[in-house]
């Protein structure tokens, strides 16, 4: 089956599921569109690209924390003990600036309401992950402690909210 089917641009499709969701975005050009959003841990920045070479989407959200410097060691301890238990997407810290990202490329179904369904539970999950370890993150930003015990602290299970 041809992926000439869609109707739309795969990036368009990324638009309204962002749109549906009432969060603030842009397009810098037909095959881009960044996204902010504002969670009680933090500013994630969503990054699509379509690729049309490759089919597919490549789909990045960075993080509002910087780490400090004499943390680097920790901070890829951590990133591996969490990329391990992951199924989908890997977080990575980007080299050029040095942030915190959570990463997956998917390539397109053969319809647009699957791929509507797709990007809308990839957006899901990757949100879920990245507020999932954020804490661990943070903990090990800006306390003295090992990426395990950091880890561990996201592997608890908290009811309710203070």
């Amino acid at each position: 089956m041809s992926i000439d089917i869609f109707s739309q641009n795969p990036i368009d499709i990324v638009e309204d599921v962002i749109h549906n969701k009432n969060w603030n975005f842009s397009r810098s050009d037909a095959h881009e569109l960044v996204a902010d959003i504002y969670t009680n841990m933090c500013q994630y920045r969503l990054y699509f690209n379509w690729s049309e070479s490759l089919k597919s989407i490549n789909f990045t959200v960075t993080f509002d924390i910087k780490f400090p410097p004499n943390k680097h060691s920790d901070i890829y301890e951590l990133l591996a003990k969490i990329n391990e238990k992951l199924w989908i997407g890997h977080f990575d810290i980007t080299s050029k600036s040095g942030i915190l990202a959570y990463r997956q490329t998917f390539f397109l179904p053969h319809e647009n309401d699957m791929l509507f369904n797709q990007l809308e539970d990839l957006v899901d999950i990757s949100i879920y992950e990245c507020e999932k370890y954020y804490p661990a993150f943070n903990i090990l930003f800006f306390e003295d402690t090992s990426p395990g015990d950091a880890l561990e602290l996201c592997s608890t299970d908290i009811i309710g909210r203070a």
